[in-house]
């Protein structure tokens, strides 16, 4: 009769559609223990542990790619606090969802990577007249090392791009790169959106919506005036349990 959640993980991820230059493959769990602060409030407590294998790295690569394969074992702590009042997991038109966590990794919990993470994130849903919903989502984190240890491994740094975040480029390409121009991601990032729903049909909405963020290399560097944006339009079939977003953007 305690309102506690116990999740367990597991999983064996072979990640190719990183890069063209070298292939990921993560693999291990995580247990999660949480407890509900209120009504709307959760904290969760998270333990992973996995293997990270950075593999098949093409020769062509430059040496700071090259100097990323191999497998490195990832032992971190995560501590998350999440807010949620929003009216639909799936397909909100009113209320809010958002979360601060803190990633510790290495040191005391072993291992041979030594990071940290600090993240926060919302995303805001208003409903406007005749069922249009605005929404507004942003996201900002730093990674950066700990202890002796200076680096921050390529898995751990930060990206954008694709469709999850800044819809107008591709894939984790906004960013650093490397001297032949491929993304090697950085320390600090954030990015924004504001998005626009109109109903059409029963199930079909379409939208429109502007992106923008950056990701820079050192960890806390912020600079605002460097960014990238794009704009675009989209549709999104709200089937239950299964929403459908397709969208294409300008950068």
């Amino acid at each position: 009769d305690r309102k506690l959640s116990l999740g367990v993980d597991l999983f064996d991820r072979d990640r190719r559609f990183f890069s063209d230059e070298y292939e990921q493959r993560n693999t291990g769990g995580n247990i999660t223990l949480g407890k509900p602060l209120g009504t709307f409030n959760r904290i969760n407590f998270i333990y992973g542990l996995e293997n990270i294998d950075v593999y098949n790295v093409d020769t062509n690569a430059s040496d700071l790619i090259k100097a990323e394969e191999g497998k490195n074992l990832k032992s971190s702590l995560t501590v998350e606090v999440v807010r949620d009042t929003r009216d639909n997991s799936f397909v909100a038109t009113r209320g809010a969802r958002s979360s601060v966590s803190a990633m510790y990794a290495g040191g005391p919990l072993a291992g041979d990577v030594d990071v940290y993470q600090l993240e926060a994130q919302t995303a805001a849903y208003w409903p406007i007249w005749f069922d249009h919903v605005f929404n507004l989502r942003g996201w900002i984190a730093v990674v950066d090392s700990h202890g002796s240890e200076d680096r921050v491994p390529l898995f751990d740094r930060l990206f954008l791009g694709g469709a999850r975040t800044l819809r107008g480029f591709k894939y984790r390409k906004v960013g650093p790169k490397d001297e032949d121009g491929e993304p090697i991601g950085g320390r600090s990032g954030w990015y924004a959106t504001a998005e626009y729903t109109i109903p059409v049909v029963d199930k079909l909405r379409f939208a429109t919506f502007y992106d923008l963020g950056m990701v820079y290399d050192e960890a806390y560097e912020f600079e605002t005036s460097e960014y990238n944006s794009d704009w675009g339009l989209g549709i999104r079939l709200d089937f239950p349990g299964f929403p459908l977003r397709l969208d294409y953007a300008w950068p």
